[in-house]
């Protein structure tokens, strides 16, 4: 019996863990080697930037060349079949315009994937043609050594990846420079993120590692998993990287597990670090951010002299000014699922959210199809990868997110090597639905994090908008308050939330009205949803029937 559940856990573990991932772990030693073998310095750093943005052209060709018109089940194949576009007008096109230039012309042709087609949830269609994709048809596994990781699954279903040291190698040297823009060098590092599968904390912990970084602690949080041996297999990589990284290179610490709601533990590591007057800098997502500040705050301890790089959703004002009220300063990171980074906080920002965008690596430009949201329109971002090493090619892919672009001289580092365009106002234009409408949130976080906080009490974070489903199949839109907050007059929270939804077209108001008189708005007192990152949304889309009071047959 024992052995026969044994076998049915291995089972399971081989369906979700492909044969090659396990296979590039087993090499991991042998490629810590190499990925250390060879520093990692500013300047050389700086060389290699330029150099990579003097050929992205000629890059981009031959990488469409080799991953589309070359692979005849590529999606992106279709489209450009579609669009009567051969390898020829490409490399015309991209020669005469560049690569941008290029990519709106091609995206107007419709070649491009909407963030629900790229994820199988929506049929591609275009004109009197459509199709679905797979998500193994991105796949541009050109390198093996490496490991699994699965994505947080904050707006949609985990996705599961696989990072290469390959992949890693690319962003050391953007990543060297953006330290070198915030004086970082000199800082004692702490990442305060899950082990595996979550992979931002091991892919960050290597690069700094690899850039002459050491990290002093590494406070992590657990993930879920589906099973107990998926778990332990994820528990003994990570610690397996950690002891390679020992081995091969300057190393960085084993994880410390801390419970979200724990924080102290970093707070008196800071205090700690204060006492022999170094500076500290903290890796983690901004909710994390936020919380560490706030219990700072609370403990009337400072946090003078403290940096953190914020990644995972959007760095708002309301989070930048509660983390400047408790003394410390913030700079974002901003990255696709998948490991794919689209830029570094600029250290010379006009905006408090703003990037530099890693032109060197990608393309990015708002796609010239606007979406129409609630009467206006809202241009997705358009991302197109230019090297092999990212896990999934992406041509004209969208995120699920709009922002600004701009190009200016900011003087900082990351300015100084060419990466000249900025992104700034980063958003979500995903939307929630109820009574057969939809609603597009990406602003709902001046009303959650700002004004209700403000009029009722709490800060960021300790209100969230959950759509979920009762027992009847009837969708709601339940307000939860932390409990924390106290005493809260519902009635005249309830009323401040319909009249900013209803603010703005005559649209949102019939939706509002629609939702007020179909009882869908509920509130309920308990902890926001935050992701296995520690990440709070000022939306949670429940991904599984909830039962809520009052449904009760």
């Amino acid at each position: 019996m024992i052995v026969g559940n044994v076998r049915a856990r291995y089972s399971h573990l081989r369906s979700d863990l492909k044969k090659a991932d396990l296979l590039g772990t087993l090499k991991l030693p042998a490629g810590l080697r190499d990925f250390f073998r060879k520093p990692v310095t500013v300047q050389c750093s700086e060389e290699e930037i330029k150099k990579a943005l003097k050929t992205r052209e000629e890059r981009f060709l031959q990488l469409v060349l080799m991953n589309v018109y070359q692979r005849p089940s590529s999606p992106y194949l279709k489209l450009l079949k579609i669009a009567g576009c051969e390898y020829s007008d490409l490399r015309t096109c991209v020669r005469h315009s560049g690569i941008e230039e290029t990519l709106k012309r091609l995206a107007r042709e419709g070649v491009y994937l909407t963030s629900e087609e790229f994820k199988s949830k929506k049929e591609v269609i275009r004109g009197r043609q459509s199709f679905r994709v797979l998500p193994s048809q991105f796949e541009t596994r050109s390198e093996s050594v490496g490991y699994p990781t699965q994505s947080s699954g904050t707006r949609n279903q985990p996705a599961r990846s696989f990072v290469s040291l390959g992949l890693l190698k690319l962003r050391s040297p953007v990543t060297s420079v953006f330290f070198a823009a915030h004086n970082l060098f000199s800082h004692s590092h702490a990442m305060y993120d899950a082990i595996l599968p979550g992979p931002a904390g091991l892919n960050n912990l290597l690069i700094y590692a690899r850039i002459g970084v050491v990290a002093d602690r590494w406070f992590a949080r657990a993930i879920p998993i589906n099973t107990r041996l998926e778990g332990l297999y994820h528990y003994l990589t990570t610690q397996f990287v950690v002891l390679a990284a020992k081995c091969f290179g300057p190393g960085f610490p084993r994880p410390e597990f801390i419970k979200i709601d724990l924080v102290r533990q970093i707070i008196h590591w800071l205090a700690a670090q204060q006492k022999q007057n170094k500076a500290c800098c903290i890796t983690t997502a901004a909710s994390n951010a936020v919380r560490i500040a706030r219990t700072a705050s609370d403990l009337g301890v400072s946090l003078h002299g403290t940096k953190f790089i914020v990644t995972g959703e959007p760095f708002t004002e309301s989070k930048r000014n509660l983390i400047e009220y408790a003394g410390a300063t913030a700079t974002p990171r901003y990255a696709y699922g998948g490991s794919i980074n689209i830029g570094f906080g600029c250290a010379n920002p006009l905006h408090t959210d703003e990037i530099h965008v890693n032109q060197h690596l990608l393309a990015l430009f708002p796609n010239p199809r606007p979406v129409k949201t609630n009467g206006s329109c809202l241009s997705p971002l358009l991302c197109t990868t230019l090297h092999t090493a990212f896990p999934r090619m992406l041509l004209n892919v969208e995120s699920g997110d709009y922002g600004y672009l701009i190009e200016r001289d900011c003087g900082c580092a990351l300015g100084k090597v060419g990466l000249s365009v900025h992104l700034h106002h980063i958003r979500s234009f995903e939307k929630f639905t109820s009574e057969g409408m939809n609603y597009f949130y990406g602003d709902l976080y001046e009303l959650f994090e700002k004004d209700l906080p403000s009029e009722f009490g709490g800060g960021p974070g300790d209100y969230q908008l959950v759509e979920e489903e009762d027992r009847a199949g009837q969708t709601r839109l339940t307000v939860v308050v932390h409990p924390a907050i106290g005493p809260l007059d519902e009635v005249k929270m309830m009323a401040r939330l319909r009249a900013a939804f209803a603010d703005g077209s005559r649209g949102n108001r019939f939706m509002t009205g629609v939702w007020e008189n179909a009882e869908t708005f509920k509130v309920r007192r308990e902890i926001p949803y935050a992701s296995p990152r520690g990440k709070i949304l000022p939306l949670h889309i429940s991904q599984a029937k909830t039962k809520l009071p009052g449904t009760e047959a």
